[in-house]
Formats: structure tokens, sequence, C-alpha cells
């Protein structure tokens, strides 16, 4: 009795070990990535100036001249002048770095990542007709506003439309969501008891048909819709609603299934998942795998249809809810909710 309790501490922490070292490798990726980005005192002075001008809240473009006129000052290149600025408006948290060592072993998981994609294309596209050709994110965006009380209104988004982000940072900013979705569906499927080779199958179909739906819910809502909850006194950016929705089943929830599945994979399963290691290193291929599926989805779908259905849906707000536009300035330490028409006017 003892030996088997003591072979089971040892499988569990051997499994720890296993989750621990993506975790571990984030510390490097880190630190390379700032030095991608830019880490010298020069480039910190122009991260300065541009917080000056993003906390500011009026549009980028109009201080556009002024910062390219800084970054010459401290012989900065375009290029690293647009890392900097796309750093700084889509920032990245140990979670992204978690998915970067996918790339390492992306010729190996490249196989499994493609089948699971190729069903993912033309499911995305049903949902885009469902939700947006048929108007059905309308009805639920008419739904929260009357459950709510909440007010529909166009706010600007930080960025500047004549100076496109850096791709490679917008694309892993998008990701952690699409990635997590794929080991919640899986540590969910785990649950049952049924072969390896069944649960592999159902978590393919869970997740092509969450990541389908979700990716056309947060194309649609990554424009300017924002609502304005005055009873509280803050402003909700849609995507930030959506995501905020979704966070708690993959934060939290994600790892409270992903601990209890370690701590009990003997008692709730049999065959190989049944060994904590072992299971341990099928959720470390789910997430690498769910990875490449995401970065195929960014370049696939992101990048070619999704700001088609943003503007489409954006459209529909604006035919159908009519919602007012504002900026959100701060001016001499004052905030300011500034109808856009009468700024523009003066």
């Amino acid at each position: 009795m003892t030996q088997h309790v003591a072979s089971d501490s040892g499988d569990i922490f051997s499994a720890i070990l296993i989750l621990i070292i993506p975790v571990l490798l984030t510390v490097p990726l880190r630190v390379l990535w700032s030095w991608w980005i830019g880490n010298e005192p020069e480039h910190l002075h122009y991260r300065e100036r541009f917080t000056s001008v993003i906390d500011s809240g009026f549009p980028i473009k109009n201080f556009r001249q002024e910062l390219d006129r800084t970054a010459r000052q401290y012989d900065i290149d375009l290029e690293r002048q647009t890392r900097i600025e796309t750093d700084m408006l889509h920032p990245l948290d140990m979670r992204h770095f978690l998915l970067v060592p996918s790339l390492v072993v992306w010729p190996i998981l490249s196989i499994p990542a493609g089948f699971v994609f190729l069903p993912l294309l033309p499911l995305t596209r049903f949902f885009e007709y469902v939700l947006i050709d048929k108007k059905v994110l309308l009805l639920v965006l008419r739904a929260v506003k009357k459950a709510t009380g909440w007010d529909v209104v166009w706010i600007d988004r930080p960025g500047d439309p004549t100076r496109p982000p850096e791709p490679v940072i917008a694309a892993i900013h998008r990701l952690p969501i699409t990635v997590l979705l794929g080991v919640f569906a899986y540590l969910i499927v785990s649950y049952l008891s049924v072969s390896f080779n069944l649960i592999a199958a159902i978590t393919v179909g869970v997740y092509v048909i969450l990541v389908a739906a979700i990716s056309i819910i947060r194309a649609a809502t990554s424009g300017s819709l924002v609502f304005m909850d005055a009873r509280n006194r803050r402003m909700i950016p849609a995507d930030s609603f959506v995501e905020q929705l979704i966070g708690p089943w993959v934060g939290v929830g994600l790892f409270f299934l992903l601990s209890r599945q370690i701590a009990l994979s003997s008692t709730i399963r049999t065959g190989a998942l049944s060994d904590p290691s072992y299971f341990a290193m099928t959720v470390v291929l789910v997430l690498y795998i769910a990875t490449l599926i995401g970065i195929s989805l960014e370049l696939s779908f992101f990048r070619t249809r999704g700001r088609v259905v943003e503007s489409a849906f954006e459209e529909q707000v604006e035919n159908h809810m009519e919602p007012d536009e504002y900026r959100f300035i701060r001016h001499l330490g004052t905030y300011q909710l500034v109808d856009s028409e009468t700024q523009n006017a003066e």
C-alpha cells in the first residue's frame, strides 16, 4: 500500500515537472523577445514618447510626424519603430510565451495539426453565414444590450491606420484563446472512459466547433464597438467583453481541470492515460498542436476574412442600432468623452 502511494506520488511529481518545462522556457524567451523588440536606452526613450501619445487618447495618426521625427532622432529604423509600437498596443504575457516553443517542433506536429485544420475552414465559413449573414450575432448584441441596460457606442481603438502593426506580434497576441480552447476541450473530453483514439476524435470535433464560432465572434467585435455601463461608470470594448466571458473557462477553469486530472489520473481513466506523466505529455502536445492550428487560422482567416467579417458586422450595427461615435481623451489631466462629430466640427 505504502509502495503504491509512493509510486503515485512519484508519477504526479514527474507530471508536474513535465508541465513546468514550458513555463520555465518562458524566461529565456522573454529575454530574447525584449531584445528583438528593443531594450536599448534609445528604444526606451521612444517608448516613453509613444506612451504619452497613446495615454492622451487622441488618434496616433495626429502625432505620426512627430513620432517619426523622434524615431529618427534616436536612430530607430521603421521596422524597429513598428515593433515597439505594436508591442505596446498588443503586449504579450506568459500565456503567449508558453506557445512559442511549438515553432521549434512544428515539422513533427504539423501533420496532426493539418488534419485538425482541414475541417476548420469550412466550419468557420458556416458560422460566418449563421452569425453574420443571418444576423444572429446582431440579435445576441441586442439581447445583451437589453439585459444589461448598457449603451452601444463607437470609440476609436488605439492604433494608426496609416501604419499597420507588426504582423507577427499582432498574430501572437490573438493566439492564447484559440490555443487554450484546445487544451480545455481535451481536458473535458478526457473524462470519458473510452479509448485514446476516440478521445482524440471527440476532442477534435469539439475544438473545431468552438474555435470556428469564437473566431467569427472575435473578428466581428475587434473594431470600435464599445459597451457603456453608466451604472458602474465603465467602458467595455466588445472584444474585451467576449474575452471576459471565455477567460474564466480557459483560465481558472483550465487550471482546476488540469490539476484534478493529474491528481486523479489513475482513478478516472484506464490504459496509458491513467499514467499522470503520460497524460501530462499529451497535454503539452495538445498545447503545441493547437498553437500551430492557431497560427494557421491567423494566416488563413484573420488576415483575409477577418476584416471583411468585422466590416459586415459593424455595418449591421450601424444600420440597425445607430450608435453614437465618441473619442475618449485626456487633456490637461482631465479625462473627457467627446462626441466625434462635435470635435470634428470644431
